[in-house]
């Protein structure tokens, strides 16, 4: 069984190149309704023809982690081999079965399967109401005839298609069951010479067949790129402003600034009161390290996914998955080191548990959240659950690569801020042991009102292609366009980071010296506006069952935990380099 096993996941890896009348490897996946993508089902828990041995084939690990479950076929097909309609079986349908196909057309389910390495997707039947009088009952049709329309180019197989428009030839009528009612199931194989199509591109120009992507899309996204930019010239125009009234009296040796002007800004200037309290470390300062630790990682993993998704794109499927556990495996050490490193120039003396912490920050919830979706899906027999040897590899990647990295990188970045402290402060200025009393704030000026402006204005630059992603990743398209949302990351990182620079400033001239919190809830104000988009997109689709509201809505939370945590670390580094600066220029005593 496990010789046959590797044998077929061999075919999958190296049968790319077929010689003449060569086998080729059809393999059935799996099943879902439309508007549900993510309630996956085998193929063979439908009363549909299977093997005498159902034989599962080849899969990476994002394969599994999407949910697909490859197996044998009753198909066979053989490089450029016509094949005319053939009969694989004749099965004889109970009244249950009849009721489950009907459920399952009534539901628009879809079924896929693979030529080689092209999927191919095909709905379970139709629902026909043209001949149906009023008063009686529609027709249901299933399809029981594919006809494999297969291209090729060098020995390839370069284009893999189903017929797309159903005859009464392709259907079979299973509207009222019958004892004894037997359903023949049959396949054609027709080949076809396709010069215009290089092997190479074969799997993208299948997807984008049947998922295009046309010229108003990118329309709209080159209208988001550029609202966006617009908006970050704004935010980076008021900062600059800003930063020129912060260092004034440094360039005033350049601009000829008279010394009496330069006393009266100091004098107007309220942040530089804050000189001996600015440094103060935050409360629950072991749990702030840790997030900005996992933010930093969180934001390395994205942008490894990107770059990757810009250089090739992610047309195999389960490729976004496969990477990003993989560079969430790799990144651990970052988080490690920017949590420690932070925590000992805080003066935290529990490094250990907060390395520790920095490992569960993202992972505990995420654990969580999947635990419960699983087992959802175990009782509800979806492909959507993992399988036992997937958990174990799982668990054994977070505990032999991710837990020490972190833990190594955690012992560096400490050691690394035990050096550069010895002898001297980490910050530019000194503490005082008494904190300054903080003055009443206007309402402008309270954590709700921030929270709503760093939150609104960062969203707002990704809102729309936010859209094309969701589309992507709870719809039947593939996203492919890496360059844009490369751009429209990066300009998410600058507007959150400028606007909690500028928050930042408001507050300090105010004479609160509370800003290490404050700079961190940026990342879960955009959070919170992300969750509330989730839910607009949810009440836009079609989206039913508790399975697939439970699925939709908890893996949004879980990423609406990592947004946060990951704008959270940007916009507080970008806030601790501006502090760290203005205040390196003064000479407080």
């Amino acid at each position: 069984m496990l010789r046959g096993i590797w044998y077929v996941g061999l075919l999958a890896l190296v049968g790319a190149v077929y010689e003449d009348d060569q086998e080729i490897l059809v393999s059935m996946n799996k099943v879902w309704p439309f508007t549900n993508p993510t309630e996956t089902y085998k193929y063979y828990d439908f009363p549909f023809c299977q093997p005498d041995v159902v034989m599962p084939h080849f899969m990476t690990l994002g394969q599994v982690l999407r949910g697909d479950r490859l197996v044998n076929s009753l198909y066979d097909m053989h490089f450029r081999r016509d094949v005319e309609r053939t009969v694989v079986c004749s099965k004889i349908l109970t009244e249950k079965d009849v009721q489950l196909f009907k459920a399952a057309i009534d539901a628009n389910y879809m079924f896929e399967l693979f030529v080689g390495e092209l999927p191919i997707d095909r709905p379970f039947g139709v629902k026909s109401t043209i001949d149906a009088d009023a008063g009686s009952t529609p027709r249901y049709l299933l399809v029981n005839y594919l006809d494999f329309i297969i291209g090729y180019n060098e020995q390839e197989v370069v284009s893999a298609n189903v017929t797309r428009d159903l005859n009464l030839e392709h259907l079979v009528d299973v509207t009222d069951w019958k004892e004894g009612m037997t359903v023949q199931f049959s396949y054609s194989v027709h080949w076809h010479h396709l010069s215009h199509i290089p092997p190479s591109q074969a799997l993208e120009l299948q997807l984008k067949s049947t998922m295009p992507h046309g010229h108003q899309n990118m329309d709209i996204h080159w209208l988001a790129i550029i609202n966006s930019f617009v908006l970050m010239l704004l935010i980076l125009s008021l900062f600059l402003l800003i930063i020129i009234r912060v260092v004034r009296s440094d360039l005033s040796r350049y601009l000829q600034i008279p010394d009496e002007e330069i006393n009266a800004v100091e004098e107007e200037t309220g942040w530089k009161l804050l000189h001996a309290d600015v440094f103060r470390p935050p409360k629950h300062r072991l749990a702030f390290c840790a997030a900005v630790g996992a933010g930093g990682q969180l934001f390395s993993v994205i942008v490894m996914i990107v770059l990757v998704g810009c250089v090739g794109t992610f047309y195999q499927r389960g490729a976004v998955a496969s990477v990003g556990v993989i560079s969430y495996m790799v990144t651990a050490a970052v988080g490690g080191y920017g949590s420690a490193h932070l925590y000992q120039k805080l003066g935290g003396e529990k490094w250990a548990w907060n390395i520790f912490v920095t490992a569960l920050v993202f992972v505990g919830p995420g654990f969580v959240i999947w635990s419960f979706l699983n087992t959802v899906a175990i009782v509800y027999g979806s492909t959507a659950a993992f399988p036992f040897p997937t958990i174990l590899l799982m668990l054994a990647m977070w505990a032999c690569v991710t837990f020490p990295l972190t833990v190594l990188g955690g012992i560096v970045g400490r050691h690394r801020a035990i050096k550069q402290g010895q002898g001297e402060s980490p910050f530019p200025c000194k503490t005082n042991k008494l904190a300054r009393e903080i003055p009443a704030c206007r309402w402008y000026q309270s954590p709700i009102t921030q929270m709503f402006a760093t939150g609104f204005l960062p969203f707002s630059a990704i809102y729309i292609e936010l859209h094309y992603i969701f589309n992507s990743v709870w719809g039947p398209r593939i996203y492919s366009l890496y360059g844009i949302l490369l751009l429209a990351f990066a300009m998410l990182m600058l507007v959150a980071g400028t606007v909690t620079v500028l928050f930042t400033y408001f507050h300090l001239n105010a004479e609160d010296h509370r800003w290490w919190w404050r700079s961190f809830s940026t990342g879960i104000a955009v959070a919170i506006f992300f969750y509330l988009y989730c839910i607009y997109f949810f009440l836009q689709t079609g989206m039913t069952g508790f399975l697939q509201c439970v699925f939709f809505f908890l893996y949004s939370l879980l990423v609406a935990h990592g947004l946060a945590l990951t704008l959270g670390s940007v916009s507080f580094y970008a806030t601790y380099l501006f502090v760290n600066y203005i205040y390196s220029r003064i000479k407080a005593e």
